[in-house]
């Protein structure tokens, strides 16, 4: 694919904020599993961490032990904000931030980025994540649109993933999509914040994005790129979020 079409693929596209906190063991689900990472923020239902070699971990909080689950909910508990202002700026293609599901999927329909892989009339039976693909492929593989709310209903992020591959596909196919995203993610935000190689798969765990890159974009909003694992199938992922993520130094 050419490298314009990609770009038109993502140029409309726009991504955490963060709070500090020490560095602690985080236990898988059935404890087989322990990384040392800090806090970063959660949300209802996931919880992003901070690795010491900077990588940012998004995990499903259920993906957690039960005492990590405990922890979250003693220190960490999750408030619905009040009062709080819709998030605002370009998202994907027509979308903006704040646009309500309503809009989100007028848009889409109506966009020559996107093509819808049910029919229209089972959306409501469906929701809108996984039935929006890119018309264009990007590092040859199809990509999906998933996206996340505000309480109050408004669009506060959205996130580009690849058709799932298996393990075999992991650093051929899959890593020659993310090499390509870098490129066109270099040339829509520039130099990115915060860079780490293509995570190797045995650092990945069932639930986990694991973020090599961080870029910011005009309107202060964030843009992850990184590899994500779900049960035995592997995909690269960038999040584009209304939370502003910090880039960390390593010395």
């Amino acid at each position: 694919m050419k490298l314009s079409r990609s770009l038109l693929v993502l140029s409309l596209f726009a991504s955490f904020s963060v709070a500090s906190a020490e560095m602690r063991p985080w236990k898988s689900s059935d404890g087989s599993k322990t990384l040392q990472a800090n806090f970063l923020s959660r949300d209802e239902t996931s919880v992003t961490l901070r690795r010491s070699d900077g990588r940012v971990l998004t995990f499903s909080i259920d993906k957690l032990h039960k005492d990590e689950q405990t922890f979250l909910e003693e220190n960490h508990p999750y408030q619905t904000p009040e009062g709080a202002k819709e998030p605002e700026g370009d998202a994907f293609g027509p979308l903006k931030f704040g646009d309500t599901r309503n809009e989100v999927e007028a848009k889409l329909l109506d966009s020559s980025l996107v093509k819808s892989n049910i029919e229209a009339g089972l959306f409501g039976r469906t929701g809108l994540n996984g039935v929006f693909e890119t018309t264009e492929t990007i590092g040859g593989l199809p990509c999906f649109l998933y996206f996340d709310w505000t309480n109050s209903g408004g669009l506060q992020e959205v996130t580009l993933r690849t058709k799932d591959l298996g393990a075999m596909a992991y650093t051929s196919k899959l890593q020659a999509t993310w090499n390509e995203l870098i490129n066109l993610l270099n040339k829509l935000y520039g130099k990115p914040l915060s860079v780490s190689p293509y995570p190797e798969q045995k650092e990945l765990q069932d639930g986990l994005m694991l973020a090599s890159h961080l870029w910011r974009t005009n309107d202060g909003h964030s843009v992850l790129l990184g590899t994500s694992q779900a049960q035995s199938n592997y995909t690269v992922s960038v999040r584009f979020t209304t939370k502003r993520i910090q880039p960390v130094v390593i010395p």
